[in-house]
């Protein structure tokens, strides 16, 4: 009996010092001091807000094509470049992989009336296009492959069935095709409850806050989770890096351009256009029944804004073959996973074959 009280309070002690320690961590302010986004690039073009980032590969890179990414516009890139160790971009430069990435930047309320087709059929080309240009002349390259996260994998499926240009393959990383398969989300964008237009009038861009809150509603027991996760691997150092470091992300939204975002809702989630059809912009149908190149599709068995199925929607609507895979991992967590960069790194070995064998 006097045992089991001294080891009660023995772990009273412990929690009490544990607690003290976390005031004391979260003190020292560690979500504003994390460094992210440290794996060495230039930036190689601009246009408005929008950015090409170039990472130069770390490793032998002969027979790899390099890789254009595509991010979402809601978040900023610094989740594929999170931490040394827990980064997707890291993966590829160490594997020698040439990587352009497109960071769509911050839009101002000058920006409000940036159109879904502004960007699909003119910032994403030629973003591709000077990437292009850069792999031509630094590293011989006569192609791309590309690959898209979320929002960013969706217009860039949109985006290169109207004009693929350089791009000879595609992956797609949790972004919704079917989008009434979205599970919670899509339950939530239904037109007759859903005030896309008082939202897009009332406060032109989509404010990145109102997103913030919307997508923690989504999962309520994430908030909970999050302090219990630290809490229970309060230990480990680079444990409490990897927490602030998302924390980070986490709380740094976007704004959306507001009329790209009210035709993006409206078509997509109202509509499902990419799946059933009916959807023009700029005097141009979208159809992804148009592309003839490869693409893969990656999902996360755990995501809740892009469930398999949305991902997966891809193989009904694409218009070359397609290959559907599922990774361990939730919509964000699976960027900081293991699974995804073996997952790209034997994409870029199955492409360094699929080219051998044509130039032979």
């Amino acid at each position: 009996m006097l045992s089991h009280a001294r080891e009660v309070v023995g772990q009273g002690v412990e929690a009490a010092q544990k607690l003290r320690d976390l005031v004391a961590f979260l003190g020292e302010r560690p979500v504003e001091r994390v460094k992210t986004g440290q794996t060495p690039h230039q930036v190689i073009h601009r246009q408005n807000k929008a950015v090409v980032r170039y990472f130069p590969p770390r490793g032998p890179s002969a027979g790899k094509a390099p890789v254009f990414i595509s991010m979402p516009l809601i978040n900023t890139w610094t989740v594929f470049d999170l931490l040394p160790g827990k980064s997707v971009v890291g993966a590829l430069v160490d594997a020698g992989v040439p990587v352009y990435l497109l960071d769509w930047g911050r839009p101002g309320p000058e920006d409000r009336d940036v159109t879904l087709a502004d960007l699909v059929d003119g910032l994403l080309p030629r973003a591709i296009d000077r990437s292009m240009r850069h792999a031509r002349q630094q590293h011989g390259a006569d192609a791309l492959d590309a690959l898209g996260y979320c929002v960013g994998g969706t217009f860039l499926a949109i985006s290169l069935a109207r004009q693929p240009g350089p791009v000879r393959r595609l992956a797609l990383l949790a972004a919704p095709i079917d989008f009434h398969a979205s599970g919670r989300l899509s339950a939530w964008a239904d037109p007759d409850t859903f005030p896309l237009d008082d939202i897009v009038d009332g406060f032109g861009n989509f404010p990145r806050e109102l997103m913030r809150q919307s997508f923690k509603a989504l999962r309520p027991s994430g908030e909970a989770a999050k302090w219990k996760g630290l809490w229970d691997r309060f230990d480990s150092e680079s444990f409490r890096e990897l927490w602030a470091a998302m924390e980070q992300w986490n709380g740094d939204n976007v704004d959306f351009p507001g009329e790209t975002y009210r035709e993006y809702v409206r078509r997509c989630y109202f509509d499902n256009a990419l799946i059933a059809g009916g959807w023009t912009t700029a005097g141009r149908p979208v159809d992804l029944g148009a592309a003839r190149m490869p693409a893969l599709a990656l999902a996360a068995d755990g995501d809740h804004i892009c469930p398999p199925a949305a991902a997966h929607g891809l193989a009904a609507a694409w218009g070359g073959p397609v290959e559907t895979r599922t990774l361990k991992g939730g919509h964000v967590g699976v960027c900081i996973g293991s699974a995804l960069p073996k997952a790209l790194l034997s994409w870029v070995a199955e492409g360094a074959v699929l080219r051998d064998e044509v130039q032979a």
